[in-house]
């Protein structure tokens, strides 16, 4: 059975966009591939197809969506960006000697609809 029909069964037909990625991804390649390119375990990725994975969904689904999906946010600073850049400057450093970090920083903080950074506004 592919992941694709066990992710069919778990979610229903057709299952959520980014499922259906997660799943397509594990059939061009290997389970085990694919959790380490999104920095998750071969059981998450495995209970997630699966249905059964009681942690953080949103976080597999956010993390499915920028790796696999490469999908891409318009931010108040930069414009269109990857999702992964959008990741990556919420998690830089504050710097004052750099005007678009200072704009970034407080972007990311400040009410971005993107933002993952949870109880810093």
């Amino acid at each position: 059975m592919t992941a694709l029909s066990r992710a069919k069964v778990a979610w229903g037909d057709p299952p959520p966009d980014w499922v259906a990625a997660l799943a397509e991804a594990c059939d061009r390649e290997s389970q085990a591939k694919v959790a380490r390119r999104l920095q998750y375990s071969a059981a998450v990725v495995s209970g997630t197809i699966n249905g059964t994975y009681k942690g953080d969904l949103r976080a597999v689904e956010g993390r499915v969506r920028d790796v696999l999906m490469r999908a891409t946010v318009g931010c108040p600073v930069l414009g269109d960006i990857p999702s992964t850049r959008c990741v990556e400057e919420q998690a830089a450093p504050f710097r004052a000697t750099n005007h678009q970090r200072v704009q970034l920083y407080h972007a990311c903080r400040g009410g971005c609809p993107h933002s993952r950074i949870g109880g810093e506004r």
